[in-house]
């Protein structure tokens, strides 16, 4: 017998083995789950940081465009009685009432929670609370660990949901 049948030899049971056991696959199966249970939470919460960094961004723009107004007409709402400007008009939300505000879907609806000549309240609330998204947007967002950003005339920044009611500062700080 030369070299090169016997490398050829059949196995033990009179076949060559190719393939996997059923335990081996059945091993591999639940090293996946494995990996797809820690993996798929962690990239969800990244997902929402995000969302919620964008929300917080588009408040923030708002707010010193509020500035910008009331340094120039001498209060925040240019409709109201004491402000006195010969040109009032009236105060929007600049560039977009969503966040992101960058042309992505919009997963934040941004409104004035309230809005006097001398203070303003901003609120942006994930779209599955608001229930007013425009179409095309990620309608099923929700946040429960921060629900609606609040940012006030003072700087005061406000959270709702499981972690915000207690600290807000968490989730204005990640």
């Amino acid at each position: 017998m030369n070299v090169e049948s016997a490398s050829k030899a059949p196995s033990v049971r009179g076949r060559a083995a190719y393939g996997f056991t059923l335990l081996e696959l059945l091993i591999a199966v639940v090293l996946l789950g494995i990996l797809a249970a820690i993996a798929i939470p962690s990239y969800s919460a990244y997902v929402g940081r995000g969302q919620r960094s964008a929300a917080k961004a588009a408040l923030m723009q708002s707010a010193q465009f509020l500035e910008r107004n009331y340094t120039a007409f001498g209060c925040y709402n240019q409709t109201s009685a004491t402000c006195g400007t010969a040109s009032a008009v009236a105060v929007t939300i600049p560039n977009s009432q969503y966040a992101p505000t960058d042309g992505g879907p919009a997963t934040y609806v941004l409104t004035f929670a309230s809005l006097t000549a001398s203070t303003y309240q901003l609120a942006a609330t994930p779209c599955q609370t608001a229930g007013s998204c425009p179409t095309g947007s990620n309608s099923a967002f929700d946040d429960p660990d921060c629900e609606a950003l609040t940012l006030d005339n003072t700087g005061s920044k406000g959270a709702g949901g499981n972690i915000g009611t207690t600290s807000p500062a968490s989730c204005w700080g990640r």
